[in-house]
């Protein structure tokens, strides 16, 4: 086998060596500067005679199992593994730098607190640095603006809508899914720029790249047999993908028992390609983000209106 040094590797000063953290395989190690010399050198697909040469201080039995430690940590990776593999694929298709990789890959699939765990959390907080101010006043020198409230149908609906988990154990309806993807995601128009036609749709999307796809996790909608769908924003349509099993939505919203109670789940995947594809500035990865809220919005409002309840969550298992 050969192996090379992982090319998804930050290091940090700590404690008189370098804590070495490997952000795809979200792995970590100490590294004295001794290992940062190797790594340096092995930083080409190596054989097992050059990592021996590398390590000529050390019996080829000695230095085959520093390799193999190396290996089990993220520091190296070996040819033809899924580690190579995945890292191929980012150097190919991440044009973001890397402090965005880093933070994009190392906040997924994070293991979740309970409910009881995050409000102990809390409250050991405010018994020890106090609590935030989650607001900011101007005092009554300021000018006060008329009432938002007067009259206004959206701004009233707007104020309507609350997160709320419990859920009864009765069907949506297809039309009422419907509304709610399109208002999020249907394509409405199209329009031209200098390469060609752009999407239009119920939201703005940075530079009309358009990134997301939504995915239908139907447990209890009239008229649609339970299982997982693709939402063509284009076709206004669902397709059938895959099964839904008693659950799953629990299990993809990092176990919060809620999931499964719901009627149905919609998830929006982001496709980052089609937005690297016009900007390579990483900056951009903050215009993806916030349209994922433009169309959570949309999606909450349409619930709204249909005296239905919509919960975001960003707790994922992104590796299902």
């Amino acid at each position: 086998m050969r192996v090379k040094c992982s090319e998804a590797l930050v290091f940090t000063p700590a404690e008189g060596q370098f804590a070495a953290y490997n952000f795809l395989r979200k792995s970590a190690f100490q590294c004295s500067a001794d290992l940062l010399d190797l790594l340096a050198r092995l930083d080409d697909w190596t054989s097992p005679e050059g990592w021996r040469a590398a390590l000529a201080d050390f019996s080829s039995w000695e230095a085959d199992e520093i390799v193999r430690g190396l290996l089990a940590v993220g520091a190296l990776v070996e040819e033809g593994a899924p580690d190579a593999d995945r890292e191929a694929e980012y150097a190919r298709g991440w044009s973001w730098g890397l402090p965005t990789a880093l933070m994009h890959f190392s906040v997924q699939d994070n293991a979740f607190i309970s409910v009881a765990e995050a409000e102990a959390l809390q409250i050991e907080k405010a018994r020890t640095t106090g609590l935030i101010e989650l607001h900011r006043p101007n005092g009554e020198s300021a000018l006060k603006l008329p009432d938002p409230m007067e009259g206004k149908g959206l701004i009233r609906l707007m104020a309507r809508r609350r997160t709320v988990r419990r859920a009864r154990a009765v069907p949506v309806t297809l039309e009422q899914v419907s509304d709610c993807l399109f208002s999020g995601l249907g394509i409405t128009g199209w329009m031209r720029n200098c390469v060609g036609r752009l999407p239009l749709s119920m939201t703005p999307s940075g530079g009309g790249r358009n990134p997301y796809e939504a995915y239908v996790f139907a447990r209890n909608v009239a008229g649609l047999e339970p299982g997982v769908y693709h939402y063509s924003a284009l076709e206004h349509s669902l397709a059938r993908v895959a099964d839904l099993q008693d659950g799953d939505i629990t299990d993809l919203i990092g176990g919060q028992e809620w999931g499964d109670d719901k009627p149905c789940l919609i998830l929006l995947c982001a496709h980052l390609e089609r937005t690297m594809w016009k900007y390579e500035d990483a900056n951009a990865y903050r215009v993806v983000m916030i349209e994922a809220g433009h169309i959570g919005q949309n999606i909450m409002l349409v619930a709204t209106e249909n005296r239905l309840t919509a919960c975001p969550t960003a707790a994922l298992d992104h590796a299902r």
